[in-house]
């Protein structure tokens, strides 16, 4: 079959069997390109070499436009920040080629995969693996554009993204990460500190003082006006996952998190419990102490039970619970006698069985 007349087939077939991708293939130029390798996207154009697309069979073909569109429904092209390009495509590689066969695609046998990396973020992924000695055999992701493009881009993927989801749900045919996906940008565009204070403080603020005027208020419109006075909010819990699976950055994020909670709440004490497979250290401070650094002792596997287990087994005085992890979690608790928030790291759809979850996105 000529290469032309099996893209245009592919096309025309996710349109009519997968909406949610071919309404994103019909919202993306396909060009023919043979001074190129393979493959590849930069989010507005998908390049294809006739070479590369005549030796794969018409169902390879599909499954790689589908990992193509992935790479701009995820917004690759925009993620990277100061990363390395190279190791970048590779971790977005891990982690969409396990979307696309999970969809039911068919992936050219030499593509990247690895069921370890299943649900995780392509930035955790990034500090995970090692730096490859050369580029993916196919799939290339292109990184070319001004930094006014990439702002323009990033609102046309979420129209696009939008505009996809709604053609799949009227015929019930949404792909089950793409829910995920939709739920991910719902809670990008809401503050996850604000969740935090409503969750842990209420809607309402325990009192205001001139003695310390709001900041940002002076700052902008030199303003003076009474700021938040925190009379303290009871004695917290904060547990913290050491687990492997959380980067050195995700924990430097946590750490400001718990300052964020510590000099702005100002709960009468924090416990911060350090957990892996097991208890490996805890803290304590008293109300408005600030929390320089982690003193965590151990990188294993996963488990949040231990926590759990120790505040009930010594009586430990606990009006609020926080929990920060990636969400790598299997051992959630039954129940819990406490409000119980899960700030998570971790990908689209992460939510936790019991409490409630806010997920925070780390950026470069």
């Amino acid at each position: 079959m000529d290469a032309q007349l099996k893209i245009s087939r592919c096309k025309t077939r996710l349109l009519l069997q997968q909406p949610f991708w071919g309404s994103l293939a019909m919202a993306t130029e396909f060009i023919e390109d043979n001074s190129i390798p393979t493959m590849c996207t930069n989010g507005r154009w998908i390049r294809w070499n006739r070479a590369f697309t005549d030796k794969m069979t018409e169902e390879e073909t599909l499954g790689v436009i589908v990992h193509e569109l992935a790479h701009k429904a995820l917004k690759h092209m925009l993620r990277r920040g100061t990363r390395d390009a190279k190791k970048w495509n590779y971790a977005t590689d891990y982690t969409i080629n396990l979307i696309v066969i999970d969809e039911g695609f068919k992936l050219p046998s030499d593509g990247l995969f690895d069921r370890k990396y299943q649900g995780m973020t392509s930035e955790k992924v990034y500090d995970m693996i090692p730096d490859p000695p050369e580029m993916p055999s196919w799939g290339i992701l292109v990184d070319d554009m001004s930094e006014d493009e990439k702002a323009e881009m990033d609102n046309e993927i979420d129209q696009q993204v939008m505009n996809a989801a709604n053609a799949a749900k009227a015929i019930g045919k949404l792909p089950a990460f793409v829910e995920g996906m939709l739920t991910d940008m719902k809670d990008a565009q809401v503050d996850y500190r604000d969740k935090m204070r409503r969750f842990f403080a209420g809607d309402q603020p325990d009192d205001y003082t001139f003695k310390k005027p709001e900041r940002k208020m002076y700052h902008h419109q030199r303003i003076i006006s009474p700021s938040v006075d925190h009379k303290g909010a009871g004695h917290w819990v904060i547990g913290v996952d050491t687990s492997g699976s959380v980067s050195d950055k995700e924990l430097t994020h946590f750490l400001g998190e718990v300052n964020a909670i510590s000099t702005e709440v100002q709960p009468q004490s924090i416990t911060i419990i350090y957990c892996s497979m097991k208890i490996n250290h805890i803290d304590t401070f008293d109300q408005g102490d600030e929390v320089t650094r982690f003193n965590y002792k151990d990188r294993g596997g996963t488990l949040v039970m231990p926590v759990f287990d120790y505040v009930e087994e010594n009586n430990l005085q606990c009006d609020q619970m926080v929990y920060l992890t990636d969400l790598e979690v299997f051992d959630f608790p039954k129940r819990v006698d406490h409000p119980l928030l899960w700030v998570s790291s971790g990908g689209p759809g992460h939510t936790a069985p019991i409490g409630e979850t806010v997920r925070i996105i780390i950026k470069d």
